[in-house]
């Protein structure tokens, strides 16, 4: 009987490419806990905003606890990088996830008591931002050491697959949960038990991980990762052109709300269709890219997938200028998929880029401040409202699309050499 990893060594046959990474057990194990914790965390994100609209009525507050979580993970986020690089990455994984499973069981006792407060989700936010800004650099950062060098775009993307396909399915879900049972508790009971799952999960990961003794302190390692990518003209330009569709572009996901109301002219069934098709394009785009499998010009793929990103939001201003309509919905649905696709095409990319350009020793450090230049976006959020609020949303989505295409020029005009990559 053949192993898993005979199967991957004689390769896959063509329908079986897109799942090609999963042939290996360890990957397997930490992909399944990533289909947990990705739909733990939409649950999480729907039952935190439908509490705090319930304790106060208020649409600033949504907006305000979205902001101290990504601010909070912009401050924290560039030490998770230098944890990955310094300890046992699966032990990491297992004291963060742990205490994110602690996180949601307090949460669920706190709201099935009826104790809770205001300041609890604001606390709960700080402290998840805190595990995300460690869980997400030492998951990216362990892949090159549970699977081949030309699976790493596949697993890459396959990650992406499980977050999209997850966004389409488990915000609704805990949706329904919380309007069944009159209670967002049950909400925070639903992560807690996904999260459960996700440290059986991990528990079970058998990898062993090369290490370089530390030689300096924790701050002098945050600015060895610094440093590199100042030297390092390739993934200096990876981090600048991200900052289109991975930091502006991703602004939109804040605006499609008011975008569907006032620019097409429809409701909150729309709008949840709307974000299913975004999630649905995301998950095409992870598909085809781990389709293409060991793709020597990853450079390429970046320039089409942010040139598209950018088109796609552009068009969705453009929209704003026609009369509002069914046709109008279906156009605003073909263009979030072509924009749900692009940018995790582009992330993909881009991260199996940053990993094959980095050594194993810092690259912790490299897709922790990776995630950092992202998080800037939640705080340009509130600018790009503020824009709606003057002009309209077409208007808005119309600048987002702009600036994301804007920086893809500029980077690609600045460094020819991108599409070599």
């Amino acid at each position: 009987m053949r192993s898993s990893d005979d199967v991957a060594t004689r390769g896959p046959a063509w329908f079986a490419r897109p799942f090609e990474a999963l042939a290996f057990r360890e990957f397997r194990l930490l992909w399944l806990g990533q289909l947990c914790q990705t739909s733990a965390s939409f649950a999480e994100r729907v039952t935190r905003s439908w509490l705090a609209l319930e304790l106060t009525g208020s649409a600033f507050q949504l907006g305000a606890l979205e902001l101290t979580r990504g601010g909070a993970s912009l401050l924290l986020g560039m030490w998770g990088g230098v944890l990955a690089d310094r300890f046992d990455k699966r032990v990491l994984l297992m004291l963060v996830q742990t205490w994110t499973f602690s996180l949601y069981l307090l949460m669920a006792w706190l709201t099935l008591s009826g104790r809770l407060e205001l300041w609890h989700l604001y606390a709960s936010a700080v402290g998840l931002s805190f595990s995300s800004a460690v869980n997400q650099p030492v998951r990216s950062s362990f892949i090159p050491s549970l699977v081949p060098e030309r699976l790493v775009i596949n697993a890459l993307s396959l990650n992406s697959i499980a977050t999209n396909a997850t966004r389409m399915g488990a915000p609704v879900t805990v949706a329904g949960l919380i309007a069944l049972t009159s209670s967002g508790g049950w909400g925070y009971a639903a992560s807690a038990t996904l999260y459960a799952l996700v440290l059986v999960s991990t528990s079970l990961i058998r990898a062993v991980e090369v290490r370089e003794k530390p030689t300096s302190s924790l701050l002098g390692a945050l600015l060895q990762g610094w440093v590199f990518i100042a030297r390092h003209r390739p993934v200096l330009t990876q981090f600048l052109i991200g900052i289109g569709p991975l930091t502006i572009g991703f602004t939109y996901q804040a605006m499609l709300v008011v975008y569907t109301t006032e620019t097409l002219g429809q409701g909150v069934a729309a709008y949840g269709a709307l974000y299913s098709f975004a999630g649905l394009g995301a998950l095409v785009g992870g598909l085809t890219v781990a389709s293409l499998g060991a793709i020597k010009q990853r450079g390429r793929l970046l320039l089409l997938a942010g040139f598209l990103n950018g088109t796609a939001l552009l068009g969705m201003g453009a929209l704003g200028l026609l009369p509002g309509a069914w046709l109008l919905l279906w156009s605003a649905a073909l263009l979030l998929m072509l924009a749900g696709g692009s940018q995790t095409s582009f992330r993909a990319a881009n991260n199996a880029l940053l990993l094959a350009n980095t050594p194993a020793n810092l690259r912790g450090r490299v897709m922790s401040l990776d995630e950092v230049f992202r998080s800037v976006g939640a705080v340009a959020a509130p600018g790009i409202g503020a824009v709606a609020d003057a002009t309209s949303a077409a208007v808005a989505m119309a600048l987002i699309g702009a600036g994301s295409l804007l920086v893809v020029v500029g980077v690609l005009a600045w460094q020819p050499s991108i599409r070599k990559l």
